[in-house]
C-alpha cells in the first residue's frame, strides 16, 4: 500500500524534491513493521530495501574475529539502512535486530537505485551519507590504536555524541560490554571511565542516556586522554 507524500517528507533525505517526483517516490513505497526482539536483516544478506526508520529502536551489530556479538549501533527514527548496499550492490558486514516494536519505510532497492541515477540531490546526498560512514570509521582506527584504554573509551564517547540536540546527548547508550569490544578493552574499564567522567562533572546519566555537561571536557579528554583531567580528582 503506498505511504502517504507527508511522511515522505518528514525525511530529510527526501526534502526539497519536486512535488510530482515525491508523489512518485510515495506510490513505490511501502510500510514496514517488526515487532522487539525481531532479526530484520542478517549478516551476509542483500538488501532489499533502501530503508528509513520511522518510529522504534533498531541494533545494528557485527560478529568479532573472535565470535563475540558486538552492538556497534542504536538505529533511531530518521536514521537510513541499506546506502552501501545502493552504493555497491554488496551484502551487509552486520546484522539487524529491533530492541522495540519499529516502523520502517521501505524503498524497493531497484527504485532507489533509479533515484541515484536520475536525481543529482539523491545523489549528493547518498555521497554524503556515505563520506560520513568513512570519516566515521577513519575515526575509529585511529581511536584503536591509541595505547590507554581510557583514551579510547574517551573517543568513542565523543564519536556517540549527538550534536544535533541544544545539549549534546548520548541517547542510546551502548551497553558497557558493547563499549569495551568497541575500543578492545573490558567492561569494568569502561565502567570505572564512566564513573571518572561523572566524578568530574563531564557528563551525567539519566536511565539510558548519558548528558553531557561539559562538552569542551569531552571533546578535549578525546583529543588528550587522561592529561585534560584535572589530576587531583583522579582515583
Amino acid at each position: 500500500m503506498p505511504v502517504s507524500v507527508d511522511l515522505i517528507k518528514q525525511f530529510p533525505f527526501f526534502q526539497g524534491l519536486p512535488e510530482p517526483d515525491l508523489q512518485t517516490i510515495a506510490q513505490n513505497t511501502q510500510l514496514g513493521a517488526a515487532k522487539q526482539g525481531q532479526e530484520i536483516l542478517a549478516r551476509g544478506s542483500l538488501v532489499s530495501f533502501l530503508t528509513f526508520v520511522v518510529s522504534g529502536k533498531i541494533q545494528s551489530t557485527e560478529i568479532s574475529d573472535d565470535g563475540r556479538v558486538i552492538g556497534i549501533s542504536v538505529l533511531v527514527p530518521g536514521d537510513i539502512i541499506g546506502c552501501l548496499t545502493l552504493a555497491d550492490g554488496q551484502p551487509v558486514t552486520n546484522s539487524l535486530r529491533t530492541l522495540e516494536d519499529s516502523q520502517m519505510l521501505l524503498v524497493p532497492m531497484a527504485f532507489a537505485k533509479s533515484l541515484l541515477a536520475t536525481q543529482p540531490l539523491i545523489t549528493h546526498r547518498v555521497m554524503h551519507l556515505l563520506a560520513q560512514s568513512v570519516r566515521h570509521s577513519i575515526k575509529e582506527r585511529s581511536m584503536l590504536s591509541l595505547p590507554n584504554a581510557f583514551h579510547r573509551i574517551f573517543v568513542q564517547l565523543n564519536l556517540l555524541v549527538n550534536n544535533t540536540s541544544a545539549q549534546r546527548q548520548i541517547h542510546h547508550v551502548p551497553r558497557q560490554q558493547d563499549i569495551a569490544a568497541m575500543v578492545n578493552t573490558s567492561r569494568e574499564t569502561v565502567s570505572r571511565a564512566l564513573q571518572l567522567l561523572i566524578k568530574n562533572g563531564v557528563l551525567t546519566k539519566t536511565g539510558h542516556q548519558l548528558h553531557i555537561q561539559q562538552s569542551e571536557a569531552l571533546t578535549k579528554l578525546a583529543a588528550d586522554g587522561l592529561d585534560a583531567l584535572p589530576h587531583q580528582k583522579i582515583d
